[in-house]
């Protein structure tokens, strides 16, 4: 069977160079300031903006100017280099370890760098988490890890007098080291430019309809304590509701506090620390502002 002629061209090389060749020419015509406004309404899509800078050295020149840039990856194994091995969660373009070294040649002038860690079925406990790294003089760095774990289930209704609190016994927090181990991989890479890195990892499919309580460690003891020595429910909705208690509760519209409480419990955890080898930790207290960014981040 004859192909047809427009069918020949469409596998002809010599056509996709000479398009190429034309599309150089019709971006050279417009003045650059235009072409940099347009390259920084599309800053969040990096997958346009890497193949606008091969169409011309021209173009690469003004894409290399963009100073904030998001990229997602799959969640790495530590000691593990192969992305193919790895399922994600969702279906969606993920950008290979292996190129991120060329990339940063691509966006040589960053200040913000924004690295999205997109999660794998495989992960045992739903998570958020936010890795900050302020990159200083000297080439120092000082990070700020703040992440939230669902540990447990708060389910009871006013005329219930059972126990409305179901805890994990343990959680897995190695998404955190993975975290770690991720920054540690691509610090050798950075234009010096750089200035701040944000990487974000969370998990949270089967988080299902119910609200969200962010709650520190210490407060969800205290949380427990009352639960074991009062089977009042309006005494748990207060607590609840006291924002010295709880640091964020993400409430869910179709559920009515005053008659059921369905509540996924999230336990948070802030750290603030030098990269260093052997660093030393501080506590930092997480405010509600900074889970509903975290939060907001992740969607």
């Amino acid at each position: 069977m004859r192909r047809s002629k427009s069918a020949k061209q469409a596998h002809n090389p010599n056509i996709t160079v000479r398009r190429s060749e034309r599309l150089a020419d019709n971006f050279k015509k417009l003045p650059d300031d235009l072409i940099l406004k347009i390259l920084f309404r599309i800053q969040d899509d990096t997958k346009t903006l890497i193949r606008c800078s091969t169409v011309c050295k021209n173009l690469h020149s003004l894409v290399s100017k963009i100073d904030t840039v998001s990229l997602k990856f799959l969640c790495p194994n530590e000691g593990d280099d192969d992305d193919e091995v790895l399922l994600c969660s969702q279906s969606h373009h993920h950008i290979p370890r292996v190129a991120f070294p060329a990339l940063m040649k691509v966006f040589a002038n960053l200040n913000f760098l924004e690295i999205k860690l997109c999660s794998f079925p495989s992960s045992s406990n739903l998570h958020v988490s936010r890795l900050n790294c302020m990159i200083g003089d000297c080439d120092s760095i000082h990070c700020e890890l703040i992440f939230a774990i669902q540990v447990g289930v708060l389910s009871s209704t006013r005329r219930s007098r059972n126990i409305p609190l179901k805890l994990n016994g343990k959680f897995d927090t190695s998404f955190a080291e993975t975290m770690m181990f991720f920054l540690k991989k691509m610090v050798p890479h950075w234009p010096k430019t750089l200035k701040k890195v944000v990487i974000l990892s969370a998990n949270m499919q089967g988080s299902g309809s119910r609200g969200k309580v962010f709650i520190g460690e210490e407060e969800l003891d205290n949380f427990v304590d009352l639960i074991s020595t009062s089977m009042v429910y309006e005494s748990w909705l207060n607590w609840l509701n006291n924002p010295k208690n709880v640091t964020y509760w993400s409430k869910d519209a179709q559920n009515d506090e005053h008659s059921w409480l369905r509540e996924n419990v999230w336990i948070l955890y802030g750290l603030g620390f030098p990269w260093v080898k052997d660093r030393v930790t501080t506590d930092i207290v997480v405010m509600e502002s900074v889970v509903k960014e975290l939060l907001g981040a992740v969607e």
